[in-house]
This record gives C-alpha cells, structure tokens and sequence, in this order.
C-alpha cells in the first residue's frame, strides 16, 4: 500500500468522523432532553460506525505486476517500473501524518503517567478500591488491563457513608459498560486525526455525556439519594489535569447540568426503547451513506481477484522530439492508460512528467496507438487501467539516432492498475 492510498484512506475517514461529529453535536442536546442521557450516550457509535464504514472492503484499483526494464532500440525511450529517487510530497505528507500522530500519542502516555505518578503509593481497601495518597482528580476509575476504582486521601472523612457508596457505585459502572476502554479508543482516534479540531472538540463532549449516562444509571438504581448525590458532586475537587484513560468523578465542566439532571424523573422505559430504536436507524443509516459515498468505489461487492493483469502486446516507442534530442535534454514522463476489454488504450493522461509538460506530448501521442492484452476476471476480459513510466534518454543514443524515433515491442507485464468499468 502506497503513500497515496493510506492518505487517501485517512482522508476518508477523515471526512466520514468529522461529518458524523458535526451531526452529533447538533442532535446530542435534544437526544439528551427527549430520550435521556443514556441516549444521547449511546449516539457515538455513530463515530465508529462511520469510520468502520470506510474501511469496509469494496472494488477498489487493485495493484498489479510491476514492469520489467525494456530498453526500445534505437529510440533513446526506456519503459521501466516507476521507482521515485526521492521523497515525493505525497511520502512528506505521510510522514507529517504519522509524526503528529506520534507526537499526540505521546503526550497522552506522559499525561497518564504523570496522573499516575502524583497519585502515590496506593493501599487497597476493605471496600475492594484503592487509595491514593493525593486527592487531585479522585475519586476515577484506571486501569485497562486491571480496571479499579482510585479513591483519594480524605475519602472518609470528606464524603458521607451514603456519598462514598454512591461514588463506589459510579465508578463501577463505568467499569461494567466498558468505559475506559471506550475512552482509550477516542484518544485512539484523536491521535490518528490529531489534524481535525472537531475531534478534540467531540472528546470533550462525549466524556461529558458519558458522565451523564452515568450519573443517570446511578440515580435510576437510587432515585431517593439524589441529594446526597449532588452534594458529593461538589465536594469533589475537579482534576486540574484529565485522565486520558480513565474516568473521573468530576471530569465534567460545568457540574450545573449534572446537577440539574439530577431534578429529572428516569426516561419511562417506552420512550427508551423508541429513543434506542431511532438512535440505531440514525447510526446504520449514516454508516451506509458513509459506505455508499466513497469516490471511486461502485455500489456493488468486491469482486475475485484478476485471474491475469494486462500485458503489452506492442509498446511502439514516443518519437524523441529532434529539438530536444539534438539540445541533449532528457526526461520521465509516468502514463495513467485505461484499457477497454479489447486491449485498446480509451484514455490517457500524465500522472507525472519531468520536466513538467516537455515530453507530454510525445508520450501521449504514442500510447494511443498501443495495444494490450487486456486484463482477465471471472474468466472475461475486463476494463483495466495500467501505469506506464517512460524515460527520454538523450544520451542513450546519438542525437540525430534518438531523433529519428523508432518502433519497438516490450512484451513485458505493466504496473497495472484495476478498475472496474
């Protein structure tokens, strides 16, 4: 896989998030207020749902055999496999992409082991959690591979006994539901589209409604300890730094809206399960648009792969310009031909020419009059389309021998490139 097709492939899903992203952030407000938080939670699977869609194996060009070297006698014109000397900007792109990549992933991995570090010694519990010896950013669940609840330092003698327990509570929700590695994945995602504000700007809003779900789930299950829900709610100090991984009791801002959710009698269970029912029409709905709008793959499954790829039955060489064989310039010039089933050139453009627009010309004006055997699939000939790198040779040959131009056959398998007509 080339440097443009991985770009190319997160560009997509690029685009598939972000759009997914923008229409959450429009609908996760009403979501919240007709349905409940636990809806509105659970509207981001329209995010994965999305990217997953992208990545979803449809006809797509399919790389082929790569030319062989075929020097065409007398002509100073060389037909060889492309094989850039240098980083191309799609390749400087790439690198771009992975560095800042790199770099977020980076910076997520210090800010862990930081929170990590500044909590202390922990000393485990009657009540099955942990205890810090701070109290920044605690209580929080932690831990993917050994999931705990982290309580910090004065738990006792801050909270009440009827507070710890529903914070104990909290926090081993997030831990059933799967909430940290829920959270792993959005820093996943944040790393790989580290160049989209939009979705530094949903991470903030999807913990936010994450606590709410789960704020809602605890009340459900204890609808008579709102009270003393709240006030555990602001006895809490807010971390000053958040956990990328983890889950903290006060990771939202502002803690008003928690608070006032709390007033909310539970969503009857009708009304969920008409909420859960739209939620799911939106988020496979979405994901097949994401699916059906892909350039360049049609609207159909993926077919075998070619039985044969495209051969050259006859490349007659690009007549060297005189001009420029007697002035001694040389160059590259890289065709893109699609071939019908007929192993007849249809189309022919310049993907690459060096010097830009010197031997276009030449090189277009030959390879319409080449033929091919054109590719095999499921049996039949098919439509295909077949990279052809070209080099000028002034001085391969004497000018005047170059200029006179010549024909020439490279019976040789061609960098090919598949599509589907």
């Amino acid at each position: 896989m080339g440097s443009a097709e991985i770009l190319r492939g997160v560009l997509e899903a690029a685009i598939a998030t972000g759009a997914a992203v923008a229409m959450l952030l429009l609908l996760r407000s009403p979501l919240r207020r007709v349905f409940g938080p636990s809806i509105g939670y659970a509207a981001w699977w329209l995010v994965p749902v999305c990217l997953l869609a992208v990545l979803l194996p449809a006809p797509r060009m399919v790389a082929g055999h790569a030319a062989s070297v075929q020097l065409l006698p007398g002509t100073g014109v060389t037909f060889e496999a492309a094989s850039p000397a240098g980083m191309s900007p799609l390749d400087l792109w790439l690198v771009i992409w992975l560095l800042g990549a790199a770099l977020l992933a980076c910076r997520f991995a210090m800010q862990q082991r930081a929170f990590r570090i500044g909590l202390g010694a922990l000393r485990r519990r009657d009540d099955g959690c942990e205890q810090a010896e701070s109290q920044v950013g605690l209580p929080a669940a932690m831990g993917l591979l050994r999931p705990r609840v982290v309580v910090p330092s004065d738990f006792d003698s801050r909270y009440s006994s009827e507070q710890r327990e529903l914070m104990r509570q909290h926090e081993r929700i997030h831990i059933r539901r799967g909430d940290l590695h829920v959270n792993a994945g959005v820093a996943l995602l944040r790393c790989l589209f580290w160049f989209n504000p939009l979705m530094h700007i949903a991470a903030r809003h999807f913990r936010h409604d994450q606590e709410l779900a789960c704020d809602a789930a605890v009340v459900a299950r204890h609808p008579q300890h709102r009270r003393a829900y709240g006030e555990a709610m602001l006895h809490t100090q807010i971390a000053s730094q958040p956990l990328p991984l983890g889950c903290h009791w006060g990771f939202s801002h502002p803690l008003k809206e928690r608070i006032e959710m709390l007033k909310h009698t539970p969503r009857s269970t009708k009304r969920t399960a008409v909420g859960s029912v739209l939620v799911g029409i939106l988020v496979a709905g979405a994901g097949m648009a994401a699916w059906a709008a892909q350039p360049g793959r049609p609207a159909t499954t993926a077919s075998a792969a070619p039985e044969s790829v495209a051969m050259a039955l006859a490349l007659d060489a690009p007549r060297y310009p005189a001009e420029l064989a007697q002035a001694g310039v040389s160059g590259k010039v890289v065709l893109l031909v699609d071939i019908d089933a007929t192993g007849t050139p249809t189309h022919v453009e310049v993907e690459t020419a060096e010097p830009e627009g010197v031997f276009d010309a030449a090189a277009i004006d030959a390879a319409y009059k080449w033929r091919f055997n054109p590719e095999v699939r499921n049996g039949k000939p098919v439509a295909s389309r077949t990279r052809v790198p070209i080099h000028f040779d002034a001085n391969g040959n004497p000018p005047e021998e170059a200029a006179a131009g010549g024909k020439g056959v490279a019976p040789v398998a061609l960098e090919t490139i598949s599509v589907q007509r």
